[in-house]
């Protein structure tokens, strides 16, 4: 799946085309100032997500307290 990068100013300007591209399979991630802001991403690619299984919380372990 190939991803494009995309200025915010252009993703508002062309929205229409930016999702006829999303529609079709292209990820858009979405820039500001050359830096990563957001995603838009297909429907088919959302149920990827959500079928996806989520990485395991590390357990934070609590501090001990020590005997008064």
């Amino acid at each position: 799946m190939k991803s494009l990068p995309l200025p915010v100013a252009h993703v508002r300007n062309n929205l229409s085309d930016v999702l006829k591209d999303v529609r079709e399979g292209t990820r858009v991630r979405v820039t500001r100032h050359g830096k990563p802001v957001g995603w838009i991403i297909g429907p088919s690619e959302r149920e990827k997500l959500a079928v996806a299984p989520k990485p395991a919380k590390k357990s934070r372990s609590r501090r001990q307290r020590r005997p008064a």
